[in-house]
């Protein structure tokens, strides 16, 4: 297999390096509302915009990346089992070239779907024993947009919110305005 580092980027940009940047990648590659299952993307580069209280997760094996982008709220994302099965069917968990990232959530004091939906992946993820980094919301509302590049094995994460930062401070402390929980798994780093 080729490009496979076993250590994927994850960096911070500007909004306007992200929609430079996605340019280039042709719009099917576009995990788009309304965010369930079937608009979950698997190619060399996938992206996704507008994550607040969803989770993204995305699966490489570092030639291509299965991404997808699940709203807590859709009645179809309820039952995580279906979640499960559809993961079961597009990656082969026996390959040791797998790493996850798992992005998103955010707390809302009387609805845990959001928070729930995220653990799942987590927990599912773990007893396939993939290396998992989580990037956990809090309490900020705003859009997160997320691109996976396999030419250079990188997360790209960018909002509007994080441009006044991006440029004035270190990447693991802009990332941590919109998301204050972050674990790197051994084969991830956060980069400038």
């Amino acid at each position: 297999m080729k490009n496979i580092s076993f250590t994927s980027a994850i960096r911070p940009v500007s909004s306007a390096e992200f929609q430079k940047t996605i340019e280039k990648i042709s719009y099917q590659n576009h995990v788009c509302y309304p965010w369930t299952i079937r608009e979950s993307v698997k190619a060399a580069d996938a992206f996704t915009f507008d994550i607040i209280d969803c989770t993204m997760c995305g699966i490489t094996d570092g030639e291509k990346v299965l991404m997808m982008h699940i709203c807590p709220t859709m009645d179809t994302n309820t039952d995580f089992s279906k979640i499960k099965d559809y993961l079961s069917k597009k990656i082969n968990f026996k390959s040791k070239n797998l790493n996850a990232v798992v992005l998103g959530a955010k707390y809302y004091p009387d609805d845990n779907r959001s928070f729930k939906l995220f653990d799942n992946f987590i927990k599912f993820l773990k007893s396939k024993k993939v290396p998992t980094t989580t990037v956990r919301g809090g309490e900020v509302y705003e859009p997160v947009d997320v691109l996976y590049k396999s030419q250079t094995d990188e997360w790209i994460i960018a909002s509007k919110y994080l441009d006044n930062y991006i440029h004035k401070d270190q990447p693991i402390n802009v990332l941590k305005r919109i998301f204050p929980e972050i674990k790197l798994s051994a084969f991830d780093k956060i980069t400038k």
